[in-house]
């Protein structure tokens, strides 16, 4: 026998909680996507922070070879040698970078359909302040690894 307060088994209380139920179920899918897609974007903001480190201290050779297998398919280890060389010596030294956003998102075009954040900083260089970089990352087997760095 039902106890009289026993509110979920009445059919007023089970009319007021349908659409609790209803926005739960909804919300919870939501909820699970978000907190991967930002688990997602802090991963490859590490991942862009440790290979930018290695940017910052001339390790050319170490970005290239810590860099996704797309990277390390465009240009060869001495081709970017040079390119990171050439973009960077007229910025002079890097004072300051804040990270202005980091995008998750499963398409970029142009690329397969996969895991991907895009990130923007904010830089003050010696030379040049008020410069963005931008850097895409990617999962990979071993890890996320970094396949694209703009300087503008």
């Amino acid at each position: 026998m039902l106890s009289a307060f026993d509110p979920f088994h009445t059919e007023s209380a089970m009319k007021q909680l349908a659409p609790i139920a209803l926005a739960m179920m909804f919300a919870l899918p939501v909820a699970a996507v978000h907190a991967q897609e930002t688990e997602h974007s802090k991963a490859g903001v590490a991942a862009a922070g440790h290979w930018l480190a290695l940017a910052d201290a001339s390790k050319a050779a170490e970005t290239w070879s810590s860099a996704g297998a797309v990277f390390r398919a465009a240009v060869t280890a001495e081709q970017w040698s040079g390119m990171l060389a050439a973009a960077r010596a007229p910025l002079g030294e890097l004072a300051s970078r804040t990270l202005a956003n980091a995008r998750h998102t499963r398409t970029l075009p142009g690329a397969p359909e996969a895991d991907y954040v895009v990130i923007q900083y904010g830089a003050v260089y010696a030379n040049r302040p008020g410069v963005t970089e931008t850097v895409v990352t990617t999962r990979e087997a071993d890890g996320w690894k970094v396949i694209t760095y703009l300087i503008q």
